[in-house]
């Protein structure tokens, strides 16, 4: 017995001035980067944003177009057609200059540099709802990147604690202290401990990966995400969801860009009805996909009722198309109000099975350390539910943090409040009026 509680408590001793647990192997120095820096490069340097910011640049540009080809255009061979026309007695042939030398008298070029302008409008709302989506991306990998290396860091903790208990076990059951088979338990969680160690820091660099693209560094370039504040818990009160959702639906640009296609949709049809007099050669801008199917006659047909009926077809289309919008929008806002709640209920409860679960796994090296008899299966499962419930707090507080955000990203609060970048800012040029 003496022999057994000279060991024990050698072995504890062991444990206390064990060293701390080690990292995971840096291979060169890493870029620091926080928060703010996120939101910086996200929105100067991320590469789905700036070339959707050169497309809205485009639709800026073709309302210019649109503008200048209400001027009147010198095509030399018309005019030369037309000469020859008049030489012979033809003079029907002058007609087919009025696109030319007076377009601005064509019905038709007016209502499409109308929904250029409108579509221009579109396209800034879908801009900006793409900003704002890789922010929001951006954000919920650095967040979620923290709490991978917290978790990183306390497996790595809880591995260097198994590895000292599996030498007091294994010493113990030498001396006939611990059933035989214990020692093979615990070094059966110690491999599965390290498994999930090799797949953390496989998972964490996929991550430093991903966030490095959508900042636009270099690939060549590593990045090591600053620490973030810790909200207080107790001081947060639960959501209501109905004090967002009219500012959500409000706020929206995947909303407000429907509202500008219905708008348009109005040229259109004007376009339609006035086509008689001739129709537009001019282009609707980037975003003038939604209503390139429509056929539009060239002069006076038997076709234009079937063209307006079409025009009518679209517009319900975009209709149910901003409804169905609409009700995500507000279906993503009461999930995430429910979650939002339901993680503060949940906060004082995962407090407190932590504290149970670190003063069991402690009772239970303190009873080792006096050399009395432990269940070794008591002591696993001690430290397991010690790694489950520091694993579920952390993640608790992440997710919180992330769903904060992405509540902020509906309302469009925070950071989400800025205005996306344009591509004159990037590239010193004027913007056009």
């Amino acid at each position: 017995m003496k022999i057994r509680r000279t060991l024990g408590a050698v072995m504890i001793a062991l444990i206390c001035l064990g060293h701390p647990a080690a990292g995971r192997s840096e291979s060169a120095p890493k870029t620091v980067i926080t928060l703010d820096d996120v939101v910086q490069k996200i929105s100067t340097e991320n590469f789905n944003v700036y070339g959707n910011a050169l497309r809205v640049y485009q639709a800026k540009e073709a309302i210019q177009v649109a503008r200048m080809n209400l001027l009147p255009k010198l095509n030399l061979w018309n005019i030369a057609g037309v000469a020859v026309g008049v030489a012979t007695g033809d003079y029907t042939s002058a007609l087919g200059l009025v696109g030319d030398i007076a377009p601005f008298l064509v019905p038709a070029n007016w209502f499409r540099v109308e929904a250029s302008k409108v579509l221009y409008k579109a396209e800034k709302e879908g801009y900006r709802a793409l900003w704002a989506n890789e922010l929001m991306t951006a954000k919920a990998l650095y967040i979620h990147l923290l709490l991978d290396q917290s978790l990183y860091d306390h497996i790595k903790q809880s591995e260097l604690e198994l590895e000292n208990l599996l030498v007091i076990v294994e010493s113990r059951e030498m001396l006939g202290g611990a059933p035989q088979g214990a020692s093979r338990d615990i070094e059966v969680r110690l491999l599965a401990l390290q498994e999930d160690l090799r797949s953390l820091e496989v998972l964490i660099g996929e991550e430093e990966s991903l966030l490095s693209y959508m900042m636009g560094f270099e690939a060549s370039v590593g990045i090591a995400p600053a620490q973030i504040p810790m909200p207080n818990f107790s001081a947060l009160k639960p959501l209501d969801y109905e004090d967002f959702v009219f500012r959500a639906v409000d706020s929206s640009p995947e909303v407000r860009q429907f509202d500008y296609f219905l708008s348009a949709s109005d040229s259109v049809r004007k376009e339609v009805v006035y086509s008689f007099l001739g129709t537009s050669s001019m282009s609707r801008g980037v975003a003038g996909g939604v209503f390139d199917g429509i056929p539009i006659q060239d002069g006076l047909g038997f076709g234009t009722p079937a063209s307006m009926r079409i025009v009518s077809a679209q517009r319900e289309i975009l209709k149910t198309q901003r409804k169905g919008i609409e009700e995500t929008v507000k279906r993503h806002l009461k999930l995430l109000v429910e979650q939002y709640n339901l993680d503060l209920d949940s906060y004082s409860n995962l407090k407190r099975r932590l504290a149970l679960s670190v003063a069991a796994n402690e009772q239970y090296y303190e009873r080792l350390s006096l050399g009395e008899d432990v269940d070794m299966l008591d002591l696993i499962d001690a430290s397991r539910n010690h790694i489950q419930a520091d694993t579920s707090f952390f993640a608790v507080k992440y997710r919180f943090i992330t769903n904060r955000d992405k509540l902020a990203r509906l309302i469009f609060h925070g950071d989400y409040s800025k205005q996306p970048i344009v591509i004159e800012s990037l590239t010193g040029k004027q913007a056009v009026q």
